[in-house]
């Protein structure tokens, strides 16, 4: 029988030298059994068959290996793994740094019966503080003259100093900010004819880099002078915005046209701008940033069109796609950015205590003062600094990857507007708390405010409001409509009989006692519509030493006067001052209500039973 080539069969599931090699002497045999009669080891023909069977392993080797680097579960190499997270989106980061909160306090003079206030620093952000062989620098400006943060949290202390007589002689004031790891650095890059190009890249000299603070553009070159830190926190003309992905031409600034209600906040508002950057760490931890691609938008190109009376609206025509500005030739960029971080960098509380460089303004009226405020800055870190690791390992990436794959940058759910309120930029303030809940397609967020003694309040001032709907504008849902509103702050007051052991300090007990209940009930423990196990409380309490049982506990409502006008929606117990009726030991609130205990000195009581006698008390440690 003649065979012909469309008559010829072979196997395509072998994939390996041996299984290859015996599929090539069947086809052999099978197909041309005249001509090649000797296939053992000793013959010319078994080495045609070792070459072809080891040519194909390599090749299905080679096949294999590059179809298993493009799927997440098997890619082995760091590099495939960084193209992998690149298409979904995602950036690696590299070196992450720790994080502390640190006390700075200083002494200031006394005026009448309080501190001089026109003594009361400011100290910028950047400003270096050291410890256990690290630097760290200040995240947010700390304003001694203002009671909250950045972030609109109650931060400040004061504590009066008297002398031999009890007269008061000054005060010591103290601010607990954040610090963070690393330091920060300026790269000079000069931007010749041949660098001003479509998606111009550049790499930072440095591999621990932590990320870009800002860049910004003069024109010119041979600068031998480097810009002020308030140049590259100006918002000008001149300043580069970094942003997720080139395609976004709108970016949260702040706007000095709007009135705010609130010195400590900035009113924010959407710009477009053609500058902007993407950054990016390679797989060896280098850092690198890419610019635009040349033009702002379509629009821009043929706006030329104008001058001979024809105006032509590009997006009748094609995309309309912005991917951002290209550098300009002839001009210099200034790229402030921060190196440091890695396990090195978590240090132990009380390490951080030495004063490095530092921006630290006083502007009272004698200079001599001014000096002695300055010297007396001191710092501490009242926290372990934690969070510092070095880069990712290969199965981290991983894991990295496939847990934020679902994320995307947009509001759908309740969570995510949550989610987006929290990660507003600070200096446009940030909300205490923030509830949500949907009602009729309308999405309703509730927030509240801190009052500088630390008590949530839903006054809550409309710049803020303002900001947070102006932010949430570009990530919501088409058809999603926002609302914003201040939460409801439930006021409670406890009342608790504990039977505790005898011969055991009652003063130390009470005390414990009413720390547990203090701890269980602050605001930064609890989210606004989070249920209160009061039998999780009850547990706490009959956990510490020398208590026995709690006989008996009590929630009350506060409502007016000193306390806010908000009523809790569970049913009160008949004949009772708003002692709140348990629901199988639990107080359900509404998703724009959280508990708070205002004044915990007078609306915490403890009454401990013995087996002789009682002792009432509303003492607080």
């Amino acid at each position: 029988m003649a065979y012909t080539e469309e008559t010829k069969q072979i196997s395509y599931t072998e994939r390996d030298f041996l299984g290859i090699r015996n599929e090539l002497i069947r086809l052999t045999n099978t197909y041309y059994p005249n001509l090649i009669k000797n296939t053992n080891d000793g013959s010319i023909y078994s080495v045609f068959l070792d070459l072809n069977a080891a040519v194909a392993d390599n090749l299905n080797y080679q096949i294999d290996r590059s179809l298993q680097e493009t799927v997440l579960q098997f890619a082995q190499e760091r590099s495939s793994l960084y193209n992998i997270a690149r298409t979904y989106g995602l950036k690696i980061p590299g070196n992450r740094p720790s994080v502390a909160l640190c006390d700075f306090s200083i002494i200031v003079p006394a005026f009448g019966d309080k501190e001089d206030e026109t003594y009361l620093g400011f100290l910028r952000r950047s400003s270096q503080v050291r410890g256990a062989g690290q630097v760290f620098e200040l995240a947010n400006d700390c304003d001694f003259s203002s009671p909250y943060s950045v972030d609109g949290v109650p931060n400040r202390t004061k504590i009066p100093n008297v002398d031999a007589n009890g007269i008061i002689n000054n005060y010591t004031i103290t601010k607990r900010e954040v610090v963070i790891n690393g330091v920060t650095k300026i790269f000079k890059k000069a931007i010749t004819d041949v660098d001003s190009k479509p998606f111009f890249k550049t790499y930072l000299p440095d591999r621990n880099v932590l990320g870009i603070t800002s860049i910004i553009e003069k024109s010119g070159l041979g600068y031998t002078t480097l810009p002020s830190d308030l140049e590259f926190l100006t918002t000008s003309n001149d300043r580069y915005y970094e942003v997720d992905a080139l395609a976004e031409k709108e970016i949260f600034v702040n706007d000095p046209s709007a009135p705010s209600d609130n010195p400590g906040l900035k009113p924010g508002k959407y710009v477009k701008t053609g500058k902007r950057f993407i950054t990016e760490f390679t797989p060896e931890g280098f850092f690198f940033l890419t610019f635009g691609g040349g033009n702002t938008t379509s629009q821009d190109l043929l706006n030329s069109f104008s001058k001979y009376g024809t105006t032509i609206n590009a997006s009748k025509y094609f995309n309309n796609i912005s991917l951002g500005a290209a550098v300009r030739p002839n001009t210099t960029l200034f790229i402030q950015y921060r190196v440091g971080g890695g396990k090195a960098s978590n240090v132990g509380a009380g390490s951080i205590t030495s004063i490095g460089q530092v921006d630290f303004v006083v502007s009272g009226p004698a200079p001599a003062i001014n000096t002695r405020v300055k010297n007396s800055l001191k710092v501490t870190n009242v926290t372990a600094a934690i969070g510092g690791d070095d880069l990712m390992p290969t199965e981290e990436i991983r894991n990295y990857i496939s847990f934020n794959f679902a994320a995307q940058n947009r509001a759908v759910t309740l969570t995510d507007y949550i989610s987006k309120v929290r990660l507003m930029p600070a200096q446009f303030g940030a909300a205490a708390k923030v509830g949500a809940i949907e009602v009729e397609n309308k999405v309703k967020l509730n927030v509240l405010s801190y009052t500088p003694t630390g008590e949530l309040t839903s006054a809550v001032s409309s710049t803020l409001k303002q900001n947070i709907a102006e932010y949430l504008s570009n990530y919501r849902m088409l058809n999603d409509y926002v609302e914003i509103g201040s939460g409801a702050v439930i006021d409670l007051g406890i009342d608790v009989d504990i039977l505790i052991q005898n011969m055991v300090n009652q003063g130390e007990i009470i005390n414990n006692v009413i720390q547990q209940i203090k701890d269980f009930f602050k605001p930064e423990n609890n989210e606004m519509g989070t249920k209160l196990n009061i039998s999780e409380l009850t547990s706490k309490i009959v956990n510490q030493p020398g208590v026995t049982n709690v006989v008996d506990l009590r929630v009350y409502n506060k409502v007016g006067g000193q306390y806010s006008n908000s009523k809790v929606a569970q049913p009160f117990i008949p004949d009772t001052p708003n002692q709140i009726y348990l629901i199988d030991s639990t107080i359900i609130f509404q998703p724009n209500e959280i508990a708070q205990i205002r004044f915990p000195s007078k609306d915490i009581k403890i009454r401990v039973k013995q087996t002789e006698n009682s002792v009432y008390s509303n003492n607080v440690i």
